[in-house]
């Protein structure tokens, strides 16, 4: 149970140190640093049995291995974003950086207890939480942009929460007489009535709107005016990441696989939900090849990769269940660095445009280099992290005869390689002698060089985290 309480609580107690930032900025950083590392060792060694209950209140957490693989992942990105702000927040919001930190570390927490939620109420009240928590990152700049920015985001989130989450909870603790997570009855051993029980999936997916499926998919897209560690952090980790969480536990714990596996492989009950997550995840991908924004691109990919592992959680087997768990790991390693990059060029370089960025790329060969190895990973190119477990989510739809998801899967993947070569398609154009090259920001440098090493290395933990759900 310590080692539990020291990874929930790692992020707020680090907070005790942010007094000293005004004094001495470098002892701050290096705190925040060494507890996060503390936090990320501890949570490779929780125990997958653990849980809390407080029944009078009906708070309930567990770690099972879905929530530790979460943890793991939290503690990781976490270290890698107080790296990046280290330089980042020379560059941007300095009156700020007190505000950004209370927010950032309270949402964390925040997250990895809707993460570790044992009934549907603990994860409700925590998701909850969560979007106003989220809300003062967006409009940090507290511009225009930002707070329309940031208007969107609580009206794509909270309404669909209040009005769908919510009800699909009490329609669960009709049916079921309980909103546990854990050996119960779920909707497959008391044989629901599949109408129903499409029903109420199809609520649980749209209600939870973290996971952007449409017709709440555009609030990701529009948080682009947020500052890149939120980006990389919240928008790739803390806060999609929940939704995809919780809609596997919902999956596991309140369906049941096999009674998944029966409302999607007919398209009358749930079968056409694989459609909606299929053309959202294809027109999301069109959305990242047309546009110019490039942390906007990056947002409209994650919400196509949030559908892909929807679609890998509707196919309703283990192996479905594994490979979106795996996908949630390697997706957010690349595509939190892609935001860091676009923040990179933003402070440096004072653009987003893809079009300006064209022109500097020439001059930034290593950046480019770190896009390509991201965005390959993330199309699932061998033998990068985003391959394992895009090849695995492929094999597992076109085994259980989902050929539909592996034909959604496919087409997007060739669509993500045409908007990852656009920034990259004058890389090897020769050098502007006039252009002032500007030199790549230590910390920032070695964000890129970690997550990279965590894409290509991924040989080493991909093996361990498949063989924690056999």
């Amino acid at each position: 149970m310590l080692n539990f309480l020291i990874v929930l609580l790692a992020p707020v107690f680090a907070l005790l140190f942010l007094p000293l930032k005004t004094q001495h900025r470098g002892l701050f950083y290096t705190s925040s640093v060494l507890i996060s590392l503390i936090s990320l060792w501890v949570s490779f060694k929780l125990k997958t049995d653990l849980t809390f209950t407080l029944p009078s209140i009906g708070f309930s957490v567990m770690v099972d291995p879905y929530s530790k693989i979460f943890l793991v992942l939290i503690c990781c990105s976490w270290f890698i974003s107080i790296l990046y702000s280290f330089e980042f927040t020379k560059y941007h919001f300095q009156k700020k950086r007190v505000r950004f930190f209370i927010f950032l570390n309270i949402l964390l927490t925040v997250a990895s207890i809707s993460a570790c939620a044992g009934n549907l109420y603990t994860l409700f009240v925590f998701y909850l939480l969560g979007i106003p928590l989220s809300y003062p990152l967006i409009t940090l700049r507290e511009n225009t942009s930002s707070l329309l920015a940031g208007k969107s985001f609580l009206k794509q989130t909270l309404l669909p929460a209040l009005f769908i989450f919510l009800p699909a909870i009490l329609i669960t603790q009709n049916l079921l007489g309980h909103t546990s997570f854990g050996e119960m009855a779920t909707f497959g051993s008391i044989n629901v009535n599949p109408i129903m029980g499409s029903l109420v999936l199809c609520l649980f997916i749209i209600g939870i709107s973290k996971n952007s499926v449409f017709p709440f998919h555009s609030w990701l897209p529009r948080t682009s005016p947020a500052p890149a560690p939120v980006s990389g952090l919240i928008h790739s980790v803390a806060t999609v990441k929940t939704g995809s969480i919780a809609l596997i536990k919902i999956a596991t714990y309140i369906f049941g696989l096999d009674y998944i596996h029966t409302l999607t492989s007919t398209f009358y009950y749930g079968g056409w939900l694989i459609y909606l997550c299929g053309l959202t995840a294809i027109y999301t991908a069109y959305r990242a090849l047309t546009t110019d924004d490039l942390k906007e691109r990056f947002a409209f990919s994650t919400v196509g990769q949030l559908s892909y592992i929807l679609l890998a959680i509707l196919i309703g087997t283990k192996m479905g269940i594994t490979a979106a768990i795996l996908h949630i790991v390697t997706h957010a390693i690349a595509k939190s660095c892609l935001f860091y990059v676009a923040g990179f060029y933003n402070s440096v370089y004072q653009t987003v445009s893809i079009a300006k960025i064209g022109k500097i790329i020439p001059h930034t060969r290593s950046i480019a280099l770190v896009i390509a190895i991201c965005g390959l990973s993330i199309t699932g190119f061998p033998f990068l992290a985003g391959y394992y477990s895009k090849d695995l989510m492929l094999i597992e739809e076109w085994n259980a005869h989902y050929y539909s998801s592996a034909i959604f899967l496919v087409t997007g993947s060739l669509v993500n390689i045409l908007y990852i070569i656009g920034p990259l398609r004058n890389t090897f154009k020769s050098r502007n002698p006039e252009f002032e090259t500007k030199e790549i920001p230590l910390s920032m440098s070695a964000t890129f060089l970690i997550s990279i090493a965590l894409i290509i290395g991924s040989n080493f933990y991909v093996p361990s985290i498949i063989a924690l759900f056999k």
